[in-house]
């Protein structure tokens, strides 16, 4: 089993919540500074703490009550997060870094506020200059003007001394000095040039200024160069050359899904007029990069439509098999072209309680799972309560929030914060919610498919904008590459078949009668079997079990049952297969023609002779048109159709022979409107 290579969809840049905020900020702290008095009086009045406000709600409910004496008492009773560092350039302008402000991140948090270090909190006015790929925002305050702010050097020299200040992750204002190393252009198209420095900045610095030996500000600091112990700053005079009152959102922004290499990369480049407020701003950028984001996943899927499953090359292998999927498989583009389905390298089992298990493991960047429900537990209730949903699934795989050194489980998310219904291309009825994290801004989505006794799931859990504009699109997309079997007890099936609203449309063609004592139906539009009690016992544990597959149809490509297999009791091995098998393509290869030909010829194993096989005897036979296969006949079909009997123990030729001809009389096949009778033959010598 091959692993799945973890993949991002849309590269988004959220907000990275520092959970150490401080109540206020005292005078800057300095790390081997030469800054004279007035200086360092200024930067304490011109630098700021970029904060968001803590949510005031928490949906999610804990094995315990949460810790919070171990986090500082400053941090623990602050009302904000601290998430950056911001400065003043005038009375009335102020600056920091683009991504520090979170515009277009689609965050829970939707305001920024400067704080001061006497700890007052200012809202955002306007916004007055704003670029992406430049990594600024110039805007002012609300009903605020300062009356000390920093001077610039738009002309700072290379190799002199330079400080780094920002917020030290919340813990107040700190100085570090370094030396001003290079200018390196910046990567597209070299538009510009980035400062290069030495002087050490972590993450709160971000936003803050880099200052030259007198205190000016010659930059923007960004953050840590890869692969190197120096950082970058956006020079302050690209800021000050900037066109007033726009904003420029230009960004290279990569779409991948989870099971194939094709990618779609495009540059988004938009212009906004400003001035505009922090909300109006906000949702307009937003607004663009779904757009941008949607267009992006439609180009990609438009453009390799011809080389993606199950149109594209290497697509035939997986359109001439079966697999048992127990668990949900996810077709996947193989390194050697071929199109497979997969499951999960390891996985793990979870118990429920009263029959219910949670089975769960990673495929690319999702955790697919299969839920049995519990007994005591309807399939109605289980399938329309949400809070009840996730709370198996916490039960069995397990959250936790990290307070200080200690790990809290997580209980609950309550009910969903969405929750709707989806239909794939082939019919599927998904089940899609998602569930808010308030504290960390994140999302956890789920796709949910019913299937007899529980469902299988599709999870991710991310940041909330991009669990919105890539989470969701991808596993839209992902819910056509999901390879699923039905199976479960007559009982089960029986609850399953009544949700009719969640039944996939293939189910619409079926007709499915069980009776305990009495009789078992099946009839497709492809063959129809029955079976009384004298044949295989009828009870609420005997096994009914629907395998699916990809062929083509009258020019389109359908998913639909290619094996049935009904089970005595899903406590024994007991029970009758029904497979329907397409000629294979010469392409395919020896094992595939051989596989053909056996069926055709009535050679082993479809010649009716019983075998023993890891303690159970099993007969197989072809189901046929004539007395025979003739040669003129069997390479001209397209489709046969074979009939299995399995029995646990060491069981004689006749018994085996009578028990598969016992259902071959009740088995009719009807594919493509033509009646195939069956006619029984007698093993080979």
């Amino acid at each position: 089993m091959k692993a799945l290579k973890n993949t991002m969809t849309v590269v988004w840049v959220g907000i990275f919540l520092y959970l150490t905020g401080c109540a206020g900020l005292p005078g800057p702290a300095s790390k081997n500074v030469s800054l004279g008095s007035r200086v360092m009086d200024t930067i304490s009045e011109a630098v700021y703490e970029v904060v968001v406000l803590k949510p005031t709600k928490d949906s999610l409910q804990y094995e315990k009550p949460l810790p919070m004496d171990l986090i500082p008492y400053s941090i623990r009773t602050d009302k904000y997060y601290s998430i950056g560092t911001a400065f003043a350039i005038s009375p009335s302008e102020f600056v920091s870094a683009a991504h520090v402000m979170n515009l277009g991140s689609g965050s829970q948090f939707k305001e920024a506020f400067l704080r001061d270090r006497q700890g007052k909190v200012y809202a955002i006015e306007k916004v007055l200059k704003y670029s992406k790929n430049r990594d600024f925002i110039v805007f002012s305050l609300r009903n605020a003007r300062v009356e000390k702010f920093l001077s610039v050097n738009k002309s700072p020299r290379v190799n002199q001394k330079v400080y780094a200040v920002g917020n030290a992750l919340g813990e107040g204002i700190v100085i570090r000095d370094g030396l001003y190393t290079s200018d390196t252009p910046e990567e597209e198209a070299g538009e510009w040039k980035w400062i290069r420095f030495s002087a050490a900045a972590s993450p709160g610095n971000s936003g803050g200024p880099l200052l030259d030996r007198d205190g000016k500000v010659i930059g923007i600091v960004l953050r840590k160069s890869p692969g190197e112990n120096l950082n970058y700053a956006v020079p302050i005079g690209e800021v000050l050359r900037a066109r007033p009152n726009l904003a420029v959102i230009q960004m290279k922004i990569r779409y991948i899904l989870d099971n194939m290499d094709m990618t779609q990369r495009e540059t988004l480049k938009k212009e906004i007029p400003l001035p505009k407020t922090y909300e109006e701003l906000n949702n307009e950028i937003n607004a663009i990069m779904a757009e941008f984001s949607d267009k992006l996943l439609k180009n990609l899927l438009a453009e390799h439509r011809d080389t993606i499953f199950p149109r594209g090359p290497g697509s035939t292998r997986l359109l001439h098999k079966t697999y048992h999927a127990v668990f949900p498989h996810l077709i996947v583009k193989t390194k050697d072209g071929n199109w497979d389905a997969y499951y999960p390298r390891e996985t793990r089992e979870a118990v429920l309680g009263n029959n219910g298990r949670l089975v769960y493991g990673s495929l690319g960047s999702a955790v697919f799972m299969y839920i049995r429900k519990p007994d005591d537990v309807s399939l109605e209730t289980f399938y329309g309560d949400s809070k009840l949903f996730m709370d198996l699934i916490l039960k069995g795989g397990g959250r936790y929030r990290e307070i200080g050194p200690e790990s809290i489980k997580i209980t609950s998310m309550g009910r969903a914060f969405e929750d709707y219904r989806f239909t794939d291309s082939y019919g599927r009825i998904w089940m899609v919610r998602t569930w808010l994290i308030e504290y960390n801004d994140r999302k956890v989505v789920t796709f949910s498919l019913p299937v007899p006794g529980g469902c299988i799931v599709m999870m991710r859990t991310d940041q909330t904008g991009s669990a919105d504009q890539g989470d969701l699109p991808d596993l839209k997309v992902l819910s056509d590459f999901t390879y699923v079997s039905y199976f479960g007890t007559f009982k089960e099936w029986r609850e399953f078949l009544s949700m009719k609203d969640l039944l996939p449309s293939l189910f619409s063609t079926l007709d499915i009668q069980i009776k305990n004592n009495e009789m078992f139906r099946y009839k497709s539009k492809r063959f129809s079997l029955s079976y009384s009690p004298d044949i295989m016992k009828i009870s609420d544990n005997s096994d009914l079990r629907l395998h699916f597959g990809y062929f083509q149809e009258q020019g389109r490509t359908v998913l639909d049952i290619t094996e049935i297999g009904i089970a005595e009791d899903k406590f024994n091995q007991i029970g009758y297969t029904v497979s329907r098998v397409m000629k294979p393509p010469k392409e395919l290869g020896d094992e595939y023609q051989n596989h053909w030909e056996n069926m055709v010829e009535g050679r082993f194993p479809y010649n009716r002779s019983a075998y023993h096989k890891d303690k159970v005897t099993i007969i197989s036979a072809t189901y046929r048109r004539g007395s025979k296969l003739e040669k003129g006949d069997g390479p001209s079909r397209s489709v046969l159709y074979t009939v299995g009997f399995i029995k646990e123990g060491n069981i004689d030729q006749k018994e085996m022979d009578a028990k598969l001809d016992m259902l071959m009389r009740n088995l009719v096949v009807d594919e493509e409107g033509e009646e195939l009778s069956p006619v029984r033959a007698g093993p080979s010598k």
